[in-house]
């Protein structure tokens, strides 16, 4: 039976080698979320683990048995009733557009930013260096929402004058408040507010200045986490929900387009070994130019193949030294019977008689020696051994019978009369 391989060594090495660095690709980029323009895997996402993410405050409202969504499409239609729309340091990029429709839900939480972040080298969904913005840049938000104000810093948490929510936040470093003649206070200070109101009789529209308390590095806080939580409930009704929407950070979902998936990066990475593995389905089963090859027969006919088969049997079977054994002990006979040794004789005078004849003739191996290395094969049944004992019981035979190579010697009649001590008494 053939049994080469299919394919060339080098060329399956290659094909294993292409899968496996696509397959590690598709892994590594998928992981890091990275697949679409836009998307901020260490921005202020609930999906971003990273000191300015707002995975945190995500789990903390789900943990408390609330509904959260976290919406990359429809963020509006996904809404219940008297549930809350988190918009949550958008882009001030955004175009006015994009933004002020969020915005227009019953209940909305806009929280304004106020760091960007540098990628770590060690961990891609962490942030090694924070950058705060400027403050003119921060404003741009409030005037995307259609809001009229300024951005403040103070270099301390200041007292509040005013706290309706109840538990107060803890902010260190700058914190940022805004000033508007439009917002209602509802945490605020003498410097600015925390949080302010706008509020229609079909909306209503809370303004967070300060993200610290949200992200992921301030709700470990128990005070900023009292905070988050009851500024939520306090515009969400009593079983509304909490959409935080993901587009504002580049978060797109797929709609209604399965196949155009499999074309995205780094969806299509995967795509790409599928091709690959089709591709060597199709050249190992596709067929060949010509009449197929005849397979070869199950049991090879002629002597060769009953020899072959034969040894295979005794080999399974464990009969090679009984064989062995067996073959030395026809030899010595057959030599006994074709120099015409003493007939009747016993087997160790039978022996010592062609060991005579042997040292008569030159042969340097010992009749003797062979039957008890024959004898000893109980013991020892390994494959070198029993060639070994072969080869020499074979060239024993040949060389007390036809003689030594190179070897003068007397007539073989004069040789076994010189073994015997001289002819017999007539």
């Amino acid at each position: 039976m053939n049994t080469s391989s299919l394919f060339a060594p080098r060329m399956l090495a290659a094909w294993l080698a292409i899968a496996v660095i696509l397959g590690v690709a598709a892994l590594y980029f998928g992981a890091l979320g990275e697949g679409r323009p836009g998307r901020d895997a260490i921005g202020p996402s609930t999906f971003s683990r990273s000191a300015l993410g707002h995975a945190g405050i995500a789990d903390v409202l789900r943990r408390l048995g609330i509904t959260v969504v976290k919406s990359r499409s429809e963020s509006l239609g996904k809404l219940r009733p008297d549930g809350v729309l988190v918009v949550a340091e958008p882009n001030f990029s955004m175009q006015p557009q994009q933004l002020r429709p969020l915005l227009f839900a019953r209940n909305v939480l806009l929280v304004l930013p106020k760091r960007v972040g540098r990628r770590s080298r060690d961990r891609p969904d962490w942030v090694d260096q924070t950058t705060v913005m400027p403050e003119t840049s921060i404003a741009t938000v409030l005037t995307l929402a259609g809001i009229k104000g300024e951005v403040v810093r103070v270099p301390q948490m200041p007292s509040w004058s005013r706290n309706d929510i109840g538990p107060a936040p803890a902010i260190s470093g700058p914190v940022q408040l805004i000033k508007s003649a439009e917002l209602r206070p509802v945490v605020a200070a003498d410097n600015g507010m925390l949080v302010g109101e706008l509020r229609t009789s079909a909306r209503r529209l809370w303004i967070l200045a300060d993200p610290d308390v949200l992200e992921n590095h301030g709700i470990g806080e128990a005070s900023n986490a009292a905070f988050a939580v009851a500024l939520i409930n306090a515009l969400r009704g009593r079983n509304g929900n909490v959409v935080f929407d993901e587009t504002v950070h580049g978060y797109v979902e797929l709609a209604g387009a399965p196949w155009q998936l499999l074309f995205e990066f780094p969806f299509v990475l995967a795509t790409m070994q599928g091709v690959i593995a089709i591709g060597l389905l199709l050249l190992a089963t596709m067929g060949r130019f010509g009449a197929p090859l005849p397979p070869p027969p199950a049991l090879e006919s002629g002597k060769h193949g009953l020899i072959q088969n034969t040894a295979k049997l005794f080999e399974f079977a464990g009969y090679q030294a009984v064989m062995v054994q067996r073959y030395v002990q026809a030899i010595v006979r057959d030599v006994g019977r074709q120099l015409h040794g003493p007939a009747g004789a016993a087997e160790a005078d039978a022996v010592a008689w062609l060991d005579r004849v042997g040292r008569a003739r030159g042969v340097d191996i010992s009749c003797a020696a062979l039957l008890l290395r024959a004898s000893d094969l109980d013991r020892r049944r390994d494959a070198g051994t029993l060639a070994s004992l072969a080869r020499d019981t074979y060239r024993w035979k040949r060389e007390i019978v036809d003689g030594v190579p190179g070897h003068s010697r007397r007539h073989r009649g004069d040789s076994r009369r010189s073994a015997e001590g001289g002819g017999r008494p007539g």
